[in-house]
């Protein structure tokens, strides 16, 4: 009875599994020019459309075994808004131990030489491939397994903070596998690392600089073969950079459910082209007004963890950037940022933009300390040396706008920890490590 349960309930949950019945009717009726003239011929194509209904269930099985979720670490303070749908999430995460592994043998061979860096252009053609099959053969909602929580607490070799912010080669414009970010963040002297690389969207949106839908299964799979693989040396976890786009909110809220997500980072990206055709109209000060108020409604939503780069738009016409001009706008908008206890993100990749400074800038940093909203600090790497880059500058920052306190977050809760120990353990864990 659980095994019909279960497939009842991807039934449900899967949108894209109704189109396979469809393919073997076609076949049929094409066996009537093929029958006569040869026979023979006819059954091959039969023979070789069977196979596609009975890969279904195989996978399905493998979501049968079920395990209990691992107990949550100790949390130094909840999120205000506790969300429905991380719940629900949490509820039904049951994850499937034997799909991770059988991922995890054959991975492992490659992870003596993790210094092969992957172009995005030469990954595609390897990853494609295997996500394809696995939507076709399950859904797309069963949820990869977590491992244990950390101790809280610095590890034996001092290191006690994440980097919450980075990607993979899935979004066409990172480069490195997930186990070279991971070597460097060992050396910059952290406990753990959560990848965040840029979601699937719906309607074809923004298509070169993310993840296809049917690579989402492989993202997970490669996140975990990381954590599987430094498993005693460094915490790796799953996240998502997810997008925020106002008409998108309910494929992102379904989104959110496909895997044990441990941190969710909102970001509205003004570069897409989707954005600019919609919004650029006005003046480049109306344009920035409008940034700031979707960065508001993505806190409002309710669909996120912390919202990531916030004044990613002083890069639009960077030589025309003056916050003064837009101080009163983002004083109202962190108003609302703050009612919702939604987290911000010190984004230490701003230094690498064309308008050189942390996203966002001190003055910005100033006024979210007024308010007494969170941060949590990501390198928004794009490729492994830059894991943990300009952290040491990032908390000096922090403690310069009045904050005492930095956070992360794990199991979508979020953990406060002292900066002056934070910097200390940067230190030690480093020089432990060199």
């Amino acid at each position: 009875m659980s095994k019909s349960k279960s497939i009842k309930k991807k039934a449900a949950q899967g949108k894209a599994m109704p189109a396979a019945p469809s393919k073997p009717k076609k076949s049929a009726s094409a066996k009537k020019p093929v029958s006569k003239p040869a026979p023979k011929k006819k059954v091959k194509p039969a023979s070789a459309k069977k196979p596609l209904p009975k890969a279904k269930p195989a996978p399905r099985k493998s979501v049968k075994k079920t395990a209990a979720k691992p107990a949550n670490a100790k949390v130094a303070t909840k999120k205000p808004l506790p969300k429905p749908v991380v719940k629900k999430s949490t509820a039904q995460s049951a994850p499937a131990k034997p799909s991770p592994a059988k991922a995890a043998p054959p991975v492992a061979k490659p992870l003596p030489a993790p210094a092969k860096v992957l172009k995005p252009a030469e990954t595609a053609p390897k990853t494609a491939p295997q996500p394809v099959a696995v939507v076709e053969a399950a859904p797309l909602a069963v949820k990869a397994p977590s491992l244990p929580l950390p101790a809280p607490g610095p590890t034996k070799s001092g290191a006690l903070f994440y980097d919450s912010h980075m990607h993979t080669p899935l979004c066409k414009h990172a480069w490195g596998e997930p186990e070279e970010y991971a070597q460097q963040a060992v050396k910059a002297g952290l406990k753990g690392i959560i990848f965040t690389c840029h979601c699937p969207m719906p309607d074809g949106f923004w298509p070169s600089v993310r993840m296809s839908e049917t690579e989402f299964d492989t993202y997970v799979a490669i996140v975990q073969r990381a954590a599987n693989a430094f498993k005693g040396k460094l915490d790796i976890r799953l996240g998502i950079e997810s997008e925020y786009y106002p008409g998108c909110e309910e494929y992102i809220a379904k989104l959110h459910q496909r895997a044990d997500f441990h941190y969710i980072l909102g970001a509205v990206h003004w570069q897409a082209k989707e954005y600019l055709n919609k919004y650029e109209t006005g003046t480049i000060e109306n344009f920035r007004r409008t940034y700031f108020d979707h960065l508001a409604k993505s806190a409002e939503s309710g669909l996120y963890d912390c919202l990531a780069h916030p004044d990613l738009v002083k890069n639009y016409h960077p030589d025309s950037w003056c916050f003064a001009i837009v101080k009163n706008t983002v004083s109202t908008v962190l108003d609302r940022i703050a009612a919702t206890g939604v987290a911000m993100e010190l984004n230490s990749s701003g230094l690498n933009k064309s308008y050189s400074e942390m996203n966002p800038g001190l003055e910005m940093l100033r006024m979210m300390a007024d308010r007494k909203i969170p941060v949590v600090l990501g390198s928004d790497s794009h490729r492994p040396v830059r894991v943990g880059e300009h952290f040491v500058t990032a908390l000096n920052h922090l403690t310069e706008a009045g904050y005492e306190k930095v956070s992360h977050f794990l199991n979508r809760q979020r953990i406060d920890l002292n900066i002056s120990e934070v910097l200390a353990s940067l230190k030690k864990a480093a020089d432990h490590n060199a």
